[in-house]
């Protein structure tokens, strides 16, 4: 049986979008070898992650709707998690305008805005939920965090980032999303 329940959450892996990202079929295996590596672990998630795909259809219809044919006319992809870890990398990821200094006192500072401080980078990011049981279930997106930085400091809770990251094209076929799933008792940690 094909068909799994997945539980529990995942690891988040990111890396700034190679030059060259080949998603060919025989390929993917090498990209999830590749990316999903303790270096490239993106932070710790707490909350789990959210993966939505929404598309936008247009149907058109004669006046006494006999006939209708649907298109989609756009797709949005967006992949949310949960982190509870935060560092100055992390954010220059998650804010476009971020970049980071250190002080002679050891110190980072990250500084935020300024457009001109822009650096449009995208990200190849990877969500990989582990089961070695029913099999891995891999999300890959490349894209950009578009949701607001917000850090909530609270007595007796953690402070929890939550970023989304919304899909572009991952290839000349406009995929947005990849999502592969290893067959049962296939499973790699």
């Amino acid at each position: 049986m094909e068909e799994r329940i997945a539980l529990g959450s995942g690891k988040i892996y990111l890396i700034e979008r190679p030059s060259t990202l080949d998603t060919d079929l025989e390929n993917l295996d090498t990209m999830i070898t590749k990316y999903c590596v303790a270096a490239n672990e993106f932070g710790a998630v707490k909350n789990g992650a959210t993966l939505t795909y929404t598309p936008t259809n247009y149907t058109a219809s004669d006046d006494l709707g006999r006939f209708t044919k649907t298109i989609v006319q756009e797709e949005v992809v967006t992949l949310g998690c949960g982190l509870i870890t935060i560092g100055a990398n992390m954010l220059k990821v998650l804010v476009d305008t971020a970049r980071t200094e250190e002080t002679t006192a050891n110190r980072k500072v990250i500084k935020i805005g300024g457009t001109a401080n822009a650096k449009n980078a995208s990200y190849l990011v990877i969500f990989e939920h582990l089961d070695a049981k029913d099999g891995n279930i891999y999300v890959i997106i490349v894209g950009q965090n578009t949701a607001e930085l917000q850090f909530s400091f609270q007595p007796g809770a953690e402070t929890i980032l939550n970023p989304t990251f919304t899909a572009e094209g991952l290839d000349e076929d406009g995929t947005k999303l990849i999502i592969v799933m290893d067959k049962p008792g296939g499973a790699t940690e």
